[in-house]
């Protein structure tokens, strides 16, 4: 029979891969941010009118400086090198990564609330970049990929698991092979003061690999030498059909059934990518979550909030899927770290954080 033998959450944000003494400059970028969504209202604003006349003070006090910054990104380092030892100590056989798309496979013409990839194996592309491209972009690209692969994917595992989802009341999409180009357009619909957000990006069709979410874990966690991995994707970020709290809950639940029904005798690890709150930080939903994650709290894991739970910030729910796939094992969850970054005076930035189930 196969078992569960390790959970580990992990964020995937670019910030780490982008050194401390470039985060200020990176946080540029948020102030033209049109997407902003704020706690603990779970409003959007632009950046000037948030901080004029919604984020306290105290937050806004919180702002780092470029020592804070590297720091920072020390810390963010030291943990994932401590999950990426982790991972190679468990020798998983499967690796099940449970993470989401973000206008890179998925757009409005297919935006399935669960699907999982089942081929024979799934490429990472590294993100092609022009002659000019600053050094920032190189770390972010360098930090999703940079190495082209062709990761081997547990496929007769894969259709057993979806097989079994779908037995147990789970409308799973599925994809067998890749595309050869990928795009299309995304709306972001989230609230405003007076009503919803109007903003769509459009992605022109491209190549595009193993989205991100996953390439992260590939190129940070396996250190680019990846066993078998199997791709659960949750629509989190994209209403009307965001996945809810306690439906992710369930998903993990019984994948770690499937996992037990499976009858060869493998070591299977789980693995939530992305989160928690950005790209506004919400430090108390943030360790909210992380203690219900500690003490295997159903009951909040089911019933996050949902207005805490739009634009990225929504990536939690992989953490929520994470953390119903380990509730009936014996794995105990231990906080590597949590680092929650503010790098403007509107609070943006992100709750990095870092547990292993072991």
């Amino acid at each position: 029979m196969a078992r569960i033998v390790l959970g580990i959450g992990t964020s995937h944000t670019p910030l780490l891969s982008i050194p401390g003494e470039l985060w200020e400059t990176y946080a540029n970028g948020d102030r033209r941010n049109p997407e902003l969504v704020f706690p603990p209202d779970g409003v959007s604003m632009p950046f000037a009118d948030a901080v004029e006349r919604y984020v306290p003070k105290s937050i806004q006090d919180r702002l780092g400086d470029e020592e804070t910054f590297k720091a920072q990104f020390a810390r963010c380092q030291i943990a994932l090198d401590t999950l990426r030892d982790t991972l190679a100590e468990a020798k998983p056989d499967i690796t099940i990564i449970i993470s989401d798309d973000q206008d890179e496979w998925f757009f409005e013409g297919n935006m399935p609330a669960f699907s999982i990839f089942w081929g024979d194996s799934v490429p990472v592309m590294p993100r092609p970049l022009p002659e000019d491209a600053s050094e920032i972009l190189k770390y972010m690209s360098a930090g999703y990929g940079d190495v082209a692969l062709d990761v081997p994917v547990p496929s007769r595992f894969g259709r057993h698991v979806i097989e079994y989802l779908m037995d147990h009341d789970f409308d799973i999409s599925h994809m067998a092979y890749t595309e050869e180009l990928y795009g299309g357009k995304v709306a972001r619909r989230y609230p405003t003061p007076d009503g919803e957000l109007d903003s769509t990006r459009v992605t022109e069709p491209r190549p595009q690999g193993l989205p991100h979410g996953f390439s992260f874990v590939v190129k940070r966690l396996f250190d680019n030498k990846p066993g078998p991995i199997l791709p659960v994707f949750q629509n989190t970020c994209y209403p009307p059909n965001q996945v809810r709290p306690s439906r992710s809950y369930d998903l993990g639940r019984y994948i770690a059934r499937a996992v037990e029904a499976w009858p060869e005798d493998v070591r299977v690890a789980v693995i939530a990518s992305g989160g928690l709150s950005h790209f506004v930080v919400d430090e108390e939903f943030d360790r909210s979550l992380i203690a219900a994650l500690e003490t295997k709290d159903e009951e909040t894991l089911r019933n996050l909030p949902r207005h805490r739970l739009y634009s990225a910030t929504s990536e939690s729910l992989n953490w929520v899927a994470v953390g119903g796939a380990v509730s009936d094992t014996d794995l105990k969850a231990e906080v590597v770290d949590y680092v929650p970054v503010y790098r403007t005076e509107a609070g943006t930035g992100g709750g990095w954080a870092f547990i292993r189930w072991q």
